[in-house]
């Protein structure tokens, strides 16, 4: 007896002793209430091998787990069972879900571990086991994410993570969640992704998004490795973490002799490094950046100037030359506009200031705070404009917190990790390209990789293979063209494509599929949303839907007259714009009503949250008194005729109401192909269009969607004739 009570206060003492440790070590810490009930079970994110000790201390319930027989061989095996209740199950699959009712059952504290490989953001097994269990037990959820275990030397992902000595490791806890009822019952694959939507949720809702974009970006600086390439591009350039901040400080001083705090100065500038150190030398000396688009022609562009009060637009010399832009050049000089030349700049630079931005650079946080006042997350970040591609361009003013938190909403979605490469092509002036494609890798501390147009369709899949880049962006216009030249190896070492600002046909992602075997993610945004505001993942996507909202969006769906199936979207959430610039040039800010932005697009929900795009409220024709989609006109066409660009638009007729005109790239397309379709098929023979123009050269926006109101200009004699 004596015997026994010694070594059980042996035992307790060794606990006691190692939960000191590695809790102080860790500087372990709890944030959120919770009320343990018999019928919950906890669920919890893996990011290393000693989460089950981390999770064990923090409760003062004992839990109970249910593990299977390859890590109960483990060595912290025996020191969590000083701590918890420990199942060791043997027969795996449906027998750890026999096991873990059972202790439901009995009231234990039960947790829900996935085995030591996995994340619920990168295994759809382990989300489907999840479900199972859940839907088995009929248990209430509640939710724990650990992070900060992922960088320490227990990390089970040391290739993605960069190691840290001390890591600060914090478990964040919500109200439990009923997620299935034996009123309600749902599949294992609907509760599974259930529990992957939760942890996705906590995972954003516990980013701490109270800082400025160059804050974020020196966050990412530190993760990202001193000695590595940090970004490239075409024209061979390459900078490290660090010379990248120095670069950004010593031209931000340039900038400061010419333009004041506060003031928005424009940027003309292609994809590349000089933008990007551009752009955060405006950051860092309190300057707000508006991207301007220089491929929609002097009018657009100056009278994007004239809303946002842009007095002042830096440029590069080569850049003009090189995409001949020169007589643009002088129509902005004869508008009155200052033109300022980063080659000028860069020869302004002396030596003194090269010292000087070397050791800035050494104490960049520093730096940074002392070159101004403290930066608001809800000011102004940047100045963005839509596309045009339904009439003049809108002037978007979008904060730090609102870009942040897109970037966070993103990273909660996907398991993004320290050993991806970013590859963008895309033009920084829209926001898919300049947040997705650029700030997100630089704000996680990934390698990148910039090219200046997506329409180099042979070029940019060599350079992608000869980067081994793992995240692609494209839209489906430009995707298609790479599937035509690429060769099958060029693409193998993506582990995702995510595209956008167009619809995806179900070509490109068969054809991406048989070729490179790599899934193109398809999502929806807008330049109001910064700009994602839904994606399909490798966890949670649906065929034909542009995937699930991300988390911290509210949506509600308004009903339209006409329009049976689906209504009218509008959303809101940190992501979302504060408001419009002011459309009487005084570089006002229209303020949303309630933060509700009407995205003016209509869209049907499933009862999984799985969001599918009708089209623009603009690009209905109302026929017989029914709205008749012309995005529904074009997917005919393109199944008709793959491969080819389709535009249906409709006109007033004076005679006969809105008809609708079908123009093809095609050469064979033709109306009675169409009809005969159509009949085939069962579709409503509205969809029908007046006139089908074959052999038509349609024109295209640098994002690749159609430009309909360069396309409707040409119509004022279509129907004279």
């Amino acid at each position: 007896m004596a015997k026994q009570r010694w070594q059980f206060e042996l035992s307790q003492a060794c606990g006691l002793l190692i939960k000191t440790t590695i809790s102080k070590w860790f500087r372990l810490k709890i944030q959120g209430h919770y009320e343990l009930g018999t019928d919950t079970v906890i669920v919890i994110n893996r990011t290393s091998a000693i989460d089950a000790l981390l999770l064990a201390f923090c409760f003062p319930e004992r839990l109970t787990f249910i593990l299977p027989v390859s890590l109960a061989k483990k060595g912290w095996f025996k020191v969590l069972r000083l701590f918890a209740e420990v199942w060791v199950n043997e027969a795996g699959g449906l027998g750890t879900v026999k096991s873990f009712c059972q202790a439901v059952q009995e009231g234990k504290h039960c947790v829900l571990f996935p085995p030591e490989h996995s994340t619920y953001l990168n295994d759809n097994t382990m989300v489907e086991l999840a479900g199972l269990m859940l839907q088995k037990a009929q248990a209430s959820v509640l939710p724990v994410r650990i992070d900060g275990a992922q960088y320490s030397i227990f990390s089970l992902v040391k290739d993605r993570h960069l190691m840290q000595w001390r890591p600060k490791v914090t478990l964040h806890i919500m109200a439990p969640r009923l997620l299935t009822t034996q009123d309600a019952p749902q599949s294992r694959k609907r509760v599974g992704r259930k529990v992957f939507l939760l942890l996705s949720e906590m995972s954003f809702t516990n980013w701490n998004q109270d800082k400025s974009l160059f804050a974020a970006l020196l966050q990412g600086v530190k993760l990202a490795k001193k000695s590595r390439q940090f970004m490239g591009d075409s024209t061979g350039n390459s900078l490290s973490a660090r010379r990248f901040i120095s670069s950004c400080f010593i031209l931000g001083r340039q900038f400061k002799n010419h333009t004041q705090a506060g003031e928005r100065v424009g940027l003309m500038m292609p994809t590349s490094i000089a933008a990007l150190v551009s752009f955060f030398a405006l950051q860092a000396y309190r300057r707000i950046p508006a991207m301007l688009n220089f491929s929609g022609g002097f009018y657009n562009l100056y009278a994007a100037c004239q809303l946002a009060g842009i007095k002042t637009i830096y440029t590069s010399r080569q850049f003009i030359i090189t995409a001949k832009l020169e007589g643009l050049l002088q129509e902005l000089l004869a508008a009155g506009l200052q033109i300022r030349f980063l080659e000028e700049s860069k020869a302004a630079i002396g030596l003194a200031d090269k010292i000087t931005g070397l050791i800035k650079g050494l104490f960049p946080l520093r730096t940074y705070v002392s070159l101004g006042d403290r930066v608001a997350v809800r000011e102004t970040a940047v100045i963005l404009f839509t596309s045009g591609s339904e009439g003049v361009p809108k002037g978007v003013a979008l904060s730090h917190a609102n870009i942040l938190a897109n970037c966070y909403q993103l990273i909660s979605r996907v398991d993004f990790s320290a050993a991806d490469v970013f590859f963008n092509a895309l033009p920084i002036f829209h926001c898919f390209g300049l947040t997705v494609g650029c700030l997100l890798p630089l704000f996680t501390g990934n390698r990148c990789f910039f090219y200046p147009s997506p329409l180099h369709y042979k070029i940019i899949p060599s350079l992608v293979y000869d980067k081994q880049a793992t995240i692609f962006l494209s839209t489906d216009t430009f995707l298609t063209g790479y599937a035509r030249v690429a060769k099958p190896r060029d693409f193998g070492s993506v582990r995702y494509v995510f595209a956008g600002a167009e619809k995806v046909k179900p070509e490109t992602i068969q054809n991406w599929k048989q070729i490179f075997g790599v899934s193109i993610y398809e999502g929806y945004g807008a330049t109001e949303a910064s700009p994602v505001i839904a994606l399909n993942c490798s966890i949670a996507s649906k065929i034909g839907s542009v995937g699930l909202p991300l988390p911290g969006i509210q949506y509600r769906v308004e009903a339209m007259e006409g329009i049976p199936e689906g209504g009218r979207l509008f959303i809101r959430g940190p992501n979302i714009m504060a408001g419009y610039l002011s459309t009487n040039c005084s570089g006002e800010i229209n303020y949303l009503k309630d933060g509700w932005h009407d995205t003016g697009d209509i869209v049907s929900i499933d009862e999984n949250s799985f969001v599918s795009i009708k089209g623009r409220v603009k690009r209905f024709a109302k026929l017989g008194g029914e709205m008749v989609s012309l995005t529904a006109v074009e997917s005919i066409a393109a199944v008709l005729w793959p491969g080819q660009t389709h535009a249906a638009l409709y006109q007033q007729c004076p005679k006969k109401g809105e008809q609708i005109l079908l123009f093809s790239e095609a050469p064979l397309a033709d109306k009675s192909t169409f009809i005969h379709y159509i009949h085939t098929q069962g579709h409503s023979e509205l969809l029908i269009p007046h006139k089908v123009f074959p052999a038509t050269k349609i024109p295209v926006l640098t994002t690749g969607k159609i430009d309909y109101v360069t396309l409707e200009r040409g119509l004022t004699v279509v129907f004279s004739s």
